[in-house]
């Protein structure tokens, strides 16, 4: 019976100093604002817009590594019961731009070849991406830097038309290998 006094004796005192302690806590915690973190990156805009049945989304240009040629990455998504295809595209930036695809040869490696279109199908979303289907913008000008926009105009089958303000933002992952498009005189 003396431990168990003992030990009340050695916990008793502790006992309001942990409810004071708690209540404190739970009384700051109710009357202060919630923290909020800080996003560690602001969110990324990229170029959208919609022609019809036809929805042009997250259209953007890594800025490019050789300031002659660049690159847009984009998705199309059509809602329209019937095919279409992507069969043209002019830019701002350049007269001379191309649909492309890149294909994996026999020997496993990419090369890059112009598509008279890239096709979108009834109900579905084809994605423009580095290893895929892209735009190539070729002989470009004026250099090309984070912050710009260029206008990427997209004809399609259908008959419709859509430009998009494609923002040129910061290249994320590795540079693709464009060797193949930077000929000054457009053949690819």
């Amino acid at each position: 019976m003396t431990m168990r006094s003992r030990t009340r004796t050695l916990f008793t005192p502790r006992l309001p100093l942990v409810s004071a302690l708690a209540l404190t806590l739970l009384a700051t915690s109710c009357a202060s604002e919630p923290e909020v973190p800080e996003p560690v990156a602001a969110a990324v805009e990229r170029g959208s817009t919609q022609s019809g049945a036809l929805l042009i989304e997250d259209a953007w240009m890594p800025e490019p590594a050789n300031p002659e040629v660049g690159v847009v990455y984009l998705a199309v998504t059509n809602t329209a019961a019937t095919a279409d295809a992507v069969t043209g595209v002019h830019t701002s930036a350049s007269p001379d731009a191309d649909l492309c695809n890149t294909e994996t040869t026999e020997s496993g490696a990419g090369a890059m070849r112009v598509v008279d279109e890239i096709p979108v199908p009834a109900g579905g979303t084809t994605t423009f991406v580095d290893g895929g289907y892209h735009v190539m913008v070729n002989d470009i000008p004026e250099p090309l830097a984070v912050g710009d926009a260029v206008t990427v105009t997209l004809t399609f089958a259908s008959g419709s038309e859509a430009e998009v303000e494609v923002p040129v933002q910061e290249m994320t992952g590795p540079a693709p290998d464009h060797s193949g498009h930077d000929d000054p005189h457009g053949h690819h």
